[in-house]
């Protein structure tokens, strides 16, 4: 329990950039459209998988604090990161995020999404309470956390069954930098094995 706060904590401090409240029927009505949109698309069997993670990739770009996540997840490596390793990763980090998100819903069918209510936080942000209907009865919860900057909303994390995936992929590539050595190159140079990508 101790560890989640402190995590939840840390993950603030990274993402906590001049954000305003946002309002909790406003914050629901953002992820009914988002979501309703991402379950349109991956149900959709008329299009290829390429176009899919097209067109997730753009809700991913437009609906989500890419750069705040990223900055997140790659720790205290951020600041010891060079600029063209941070501009590299986050390019990396999106189409990770793009497979693995692309992997954990594949195989849906035709899933509903709703909305079950929301909760303010203190730190300003709202988190969205989702689930996603089967057809056999079964509930998948989602959490999303969002804040607003600069007059938008933009999701910062989500909760899938109650663990974090931004903590999970913090935890993730944190290993993968020490295995090497304490180099940030090995994840990047990890992420364009996974990704198919050649450095250049």
């Amino acid at each position: 329990m101790l560890k989640k706060f402190l995590l939840s904590a840390i993950f603030l401090v990274w993402t906590h950039e001049a954000i305003a409240t946002v309002e909790g029927e406003k914050a629901e009505a953002f992820m009914t459209e988002i979501g309703n949109k991402v379950i349109t698309l991956l149900t959709n069997h008329s299009i290829s998988p390429q176009e899919k993670a097209a067109q997730f990739q753009d809700v991913l770009e437009t609906k989500f604090n890419v750069r705040a996540i990223g900055k997140f997840v790659l720790g205290r490596y951020w600041k010891q990161a060079s600029k063209e390793e941070k501009e590299k990763f986050l390019a990396l980090f999106k189409v990770s995020t793009v497979s693995c998100y692309a992997t954990r819903f594949s195989e849906y069918t035709s899933e509903k999404f709703e909305v079950v209510g929301s909760r303010t936080e203190k730190d300003g942000g709202v988190t969205v309470l989702t689930r996603i209907v089967r057809p056999n009865g079964q509930s998948i919860l989602i959490d999303w956390k969002i804040f607003e900057k600069k007059g938008e909303m933009r999701i910062y994390d989500v909760i899938l069954e109650g663990i974090s995936m931004s903590i999970t992929q913090r935890s993730e590539y944190a290993s993968v930098i020490q295995q090497g050595g304490g180099k940030i190159q090995a994840l990047i140079t990890a992420l364009e094995k996974k990704s198919g990508r050649q450095s250049r």
